[in-house]
This record gives C-alpha cells, sequence and structure tokens, in this order.
C-alpha cells in the first residue's frame, strides 16, 4: 500500500477492477483493508450525507433525552479478507463531524468526515 498525500491518515482507497475499491485502514500497531463495491460505496456516503437528518449542538443535546439521534449509519457489504459487513456511522455530536467505519473483524477507524468523503469520491462512481 502507498500512502496517498491527499488521504486523510489512517486511509487510503485503491480503484480495483469490477467496479470494487479497497479501502485500507492503517495505524501505528496494524493494517487493515478491506474489499467492497465501489457503487455500494458511494450510495452509503450519500446516506450519510442526506439532509433532513437532525444535526445539534452539544449545548442542545445536553436538554434532549439520551436517544436523541446522533448519528447516522449505513452499511456495505465486505467481500475480502472475508465476507462481512462495513458499518459506516457518520458522528454529529458531541464534538466535531467525524465518519467511523467499523470493519468485520470489529476495529473501528475515525477520520474527519468531510476530509475522508473527498478523499473517497476520487475513486468512486458518480
Amino acid at each position: 500500500m502507498r500512502k496517498d498525500p491527499h488521504a486523510p491518515p489512517g486511509l487510503a482507497a485503491e480503484p480495483l477492477p469490477g467496479g470494487r475499491i479497497r479501502l485500507w485502514f492503517y495505524g501505528d500497531v496494524e493494517d487493515e483493508q478491506v474489499v467492497v463495491d465501489a457503487l455500494e460505496l458511494a450510495e452509503a456516503l450519500a446516506r450519510l450525507e442526506a439532509p433532513g437528518y437532525p444535526t445539534m449542538s452539544p449545548e442542545d443535546l445536553e436538554d434532549e433525552p439520551d436517544d436523541a439521534p446522533n448519528y447516522t449509519t449505513a452499511d456495505v457489504a465486505v467481500f475480502e479478507p472475508e465476507e462481512g459487513i462495513l458499518v459506516l456511522r457518520r458522528v454529529k455530536v458531541p464534538g466535531p463531524d467525524l465518519l467511523e467505519f467499523n470493519t468485520p473483524a470489529g476495529s473501528v477507524y475515525e477520520f474527519p468526515f468531510r476530509e475522508a468523503v473527498d478523499y473517497l469520491r476520487r475513486y468512486l462512481p458518480r
């Protein structure tokens, strides 16, 4: 894997034949990769960006019950290294707008939402 200077630290992508994309998640200790359908990933990211989901400031959230929605989720089928589900979660509050990837292996990787989406769009169908 070649680290891309345009990618958020810890994330890399590579288009593959057959409309698939390999996502690499890397950190200080271990790297992890998954292969997903590029169109399915594009659709999942579009769902996370769809208007109409509540966005609340942390101060407003304090007055809401614990079940107030503060994230949206979408999932994508994983083909490699083994079949499973990659869960994408857009965390809106509290704090910065984040994109989380929960891998079939149980790992969780977080990136700034806009930076990660803008990077991945370069590899996805429109």
